[in-house]
């Protein structure tokens, strides 16, 4: 028995003449009809219990979305069984009526579809994305996932259909490409929609089609010329002789620089820029989010999401730093707003366990907070500070500044060394952001000296070994 969720999917366009739902015969409202096989009987306005077609009871059931209609679909979680129950939304209390099994072995992964509407489900949860639909498949982005599936034969069925669906390999942004080549056409999505055609037009290059938009050249469609008909594959980002590295003029929206697929690259949005490390065409490492007229955050990203250490300064001075888990403070960190300052723990995004930051009246020492388990001030007698969090009596998290004017501003391990995702500011204009272990820049990083001559890339114990930029 489970709460049905009240949720109204996203309507679709057809392009064909809906085929009406037959009505199920009317059920007894007085809970004495015998139903043969599966059924449901209604126990209050949004509960009921639902029984197999053996008469046991079925309890790992999660209610699935309404599709415009009074038809109540179901998932047996356990049994991977996916039951109609008709006519169960206005039906009174009470009700006995016939569970119709609509599918069963349904992955974590699939669509629930009738000729009125969709949904997709990933992991048993429900997502409305963007999507196009080429031939009755849909190419569907999730926004929620960050991801686009493949939703096959999700307009062949006449009434109700479901079916297990197929995330498509990563590609830049989510852009893919297909050809018709019946039609001698080419397709290209980008997040479930065609990108702009009046702005594209296309040069061939041996096997491969370059797309130009704006007379840019944006996308490389490999292996165009022999691939069969409404294979749907990741776009390559032009780049010149190579399809990871791109350089392309001012004002485009795209891989502006460097290379965003597998190394340091620069992101063109519309109203922002990402300028950073990337893995598999998504934000991962160290990099910064300039959002224009906003502000920007600098710090560790994974799966293209703010992760980890980073600082969110806005461009009114208002600062949220700490650690990051799905784009919000989750773990230590500090806030601050206007004049006033927070500090502690946090849960996405809100302060759950604060902090008191207070003078312990000495000048050496935890001069402030406490320098134990929460977070204070450490003075050192060489003229070193540290304000931040602890763990054990050691540094954690936070900003050590040197006597000399050097700063780091990061993660610390339990020697105190640098540690994890840490940004270093040199007293005479250098800088170095990105991984450390063990006090050394090691791992991926940028830093440039106080000339602003930059090296970018891979970092062993302090030596740069694999050059990305």
């Amino acid at each position: 028995m489970r709460y049905f969720i009240l949720c109204v999917a996203i309507v679709m366009s057809l392009s064909y003449n809906v085929i009406a739902q037959v009505p199920p015969a009317p059920m007894s409202s007085t809970g004495s009809a015998k139903i043969s096989g599966a059924s449901w009987t209604k126990t209050n306005n949004v509960d009921f219990v639902l029984r197999n077609g053996k008469g046991n009871t079925v309890t790992n059931v999660k209610d699935l979305v309404y599709l415009k209609t009074d038809t109540l679909a179901v998932l047996d979680k356990t049994g991977r069984v996916i039951y109609l129950l008709e006519d169960f939304k206005d039906a009174p209390i009470g009700t006995v009526g016939k569970a119709s099994v609509l599918t069963s072995n349904i992955g974590k992964d699939f669509y629930l579809t009738n000729p009125y509407s969709f949904i997709t489900y990933v992991n048993d949860e429900s997502y409305a994305g963007e999507f196009s639909n080429i031939q009755g498949n849909y190419i569907d982005y999730l926004d929620g996932v960050g991801a686009t599936y493949y939703l096959d034969g999700v307009r062949s069925f006449k009434n109700w259909g479901a079916k297990n669906i197929t995330k498509m390999a990563t590609a830049p942004d989510n852009t893919y490409w297909y050809r018709d080549a019946d039609k001698d056409q080419y397709g290209v999505l980008k997040k479930g929609k065609p990108i702009d055609y009046t702005n594209a037009t296309t040069e061939k290059d041996g096997n491969n089609l370059i797309v130009k938009i704006n007379n840019v050249k944006t996308y490389i469609l490999e292996g165009y010329y022999t691939i069969a008909s409404f294979v749907y594959k990741p776009v390559k980002l032009y780049a010149g002789s190579t399809a990871t590295t791109t350089t392309v003029a001012s004002g485009t929206v795209g891989c502006v620089e460097g290379d965003c697929i597998n190394g340091w690259g620069k992101w063109q949005y519309e109203d922002a820029y990402y300028d950073g490390f990337w893995r598999n065409a998504k934000r991962n490492g160290y990099g910064l989010y300039k959002w224009e007229g906003v502000g920007k955050y600098i710090g560790n990203w994974e799966n293209g999401s703010m992760s980890g250490y980073g600082a969110y300064l806005a461009d009114n001075d208002d600062n949220i730093i700490g650690e990051y888990s799905n784009g919000k403070l989750n773990g230590m960190g500090f806030t601050v707003f206007g004049d006033e300052w927070s500090q502690g723990i946090y849960v996405n995004g809100e302060l759950k366990t604060p902090y008191t930051f207070y003078t312990n009246n000495v000048e050496v020492g935890c001069t402030a907070g406490d320098c134990e388990n929460k977070y204070g001030k450490m003075v050192w007698s060489n003229g070193d500070y540290f304000v931040g969090f602890f763990k054990n009596g050691k540094l954690y998290m936070g900003t050590y500044t040197f006597a000399n004017g050097d700063k780091y501003s990061g993660m610390f391990n339990k020697e105190n060394q640098f540690n994890g995702i840490g940004r270093y500011f040199y007293e005479d204009g250098g800088y170095y952001g990105g991984e450390w272990t063990n006090g050394k820049f090691n791992g991926r990083g940028y830093y440039h000296n106080k000339d602003l001559v930059q090296q970018i890339g891979e970092w062993s114990s302090g030596t740069l070994h694999k050059k990305f930029k």
